[in-house]
């Protein structure tokens, strides 16, 4: 994630999985962007409170669009031609809600719950396109995304302790995520994934830097660099993840997830003295063995269909 993080999903080939030479490039692809990603979100907790998130949250999105514009202009920028720019702002809108969310909890919270309760980010999906674009869902997905819930609660146990601001903003990031997701998969029947993650980088450049505006510091050398890095870090996390996603399903592809909170449990040890209780692990295998079976049910409804 973000937040933000996995907007752009070509289909994978039916039946693809992880014993197979796509499947295992796909699975390396899924590692690599796993890891970019929670190193980015290290960063982001290690400038946070020097540098306000809003700017980083500019920074990021700044250098993210940096990213892509090797393919842009290879393509003379024909990439970014679209009928839709309307959605595309509004997609943006929700995009840098979850980004800035974000990088607000990831000040606020320990690294390793903040990474843990975001792997819920799949269930917010779920629910939004069932409540807002009318897809089925029986009582065997209803009962995983109860116990995705159920693992939610068990990282952030309100009633036993202190349920902070930080959560709050990691919540609200998910339910922007899911905004943003929802209306992806609308313009992904028109649009190429590299389009749509050029947009939503080149219109959060605006977006972030009006809401930066009034906290802006200049930042020294170190800070500059830091902050490209999370730009150039979350733009490589995004296409890695649409290269993952394009060579095998969702579903065999979910359980690496839990490698985002092996790395943020490392890195919040290692580098910010934090010691993540049992009731994290806990609740974060419990929402990914829940998004997975999600998934994996997708994947095949999805094949049943006759073609």
């Amino acid at each position: 994630m973000g937040a933000s993080d996995a907007s752009n999903r070509p289909p994978a080939s039916p039946g693809a999985v992880l014993t197979s030479g796509p499947g295992i490039g796909a699975a390396l692809f899924m590692v690599i962007s796993v890891s970019l990603f929670t190193v980015s979100h290290g960063l982001v907790r290690g400038i946070g409170d020097a540098i306000h998130p809003l700017q980083i949250a500019f920074t990021t999105s700044l250098f993210s669009f940096c990213f892509y514009l090797p393919w842009l202009i290879r393509t003379r920028f024909r990439l970014l031609r679209t009928d839709k720019i309307r959605i595309h702002w509004l997609r943006a809108f929700f995009n840098a809600g979850a980004v800035c969310g974000w990088y607000y909890a990831l000040t606020m919270t320990p690294l390793a719950d903040a990474v843990a309760l975001s792997l819920a980010g799949p269930l917010a999906v779920m629910l939004g396109a069932v409540l807002f674009l009318g897809e089925a869902a029986r009582a065997r997905r209803w009962l995983a995304m109860g116990f995705g819930i159920a693992g939610a609660l068990l990282i952030i146990r309100p009633g036993f302790q202190e349920f902070t601001a930080g959560y709050w903003f990691v919540l609200f990031s998910l339910l922007s995520t899911a905004g943003s997701r929802l209306i992806t998969k609308h313009l992904t029947l028109s649009e190429s994934s590299v389009s749509l993650g050029a947009w939503i980088a080149l219109l959060q450049v605006p977006i972030t830097f009006v809401l930066a505006i009034y906290f802006w510091i200049t930042p020294n050398l170190l800070q500059l660099a830091l902050m490209v890095g999370i730009g150039l870090l979350v733009g490589g996390a995004h296409y890695t993840l649409t290269v993952a996603y394009s060579r095998a399903d969702v579903g065999a592809l979910e359980p690496i997830n839990f490698l985002r909170l092996v790395i943020a449990a490392l890195i919040g040890y290692f580098i910010f003295a934090e010691h993540p209780d049992s009731w994290t692990w806990i609740g974060g295998l419990v929402i990914v063995a829940s998004t997975t079976y999600i998934a994996h049910r997708e994947a095949m409804r999805r094949r049943s269909k006759p073609s």
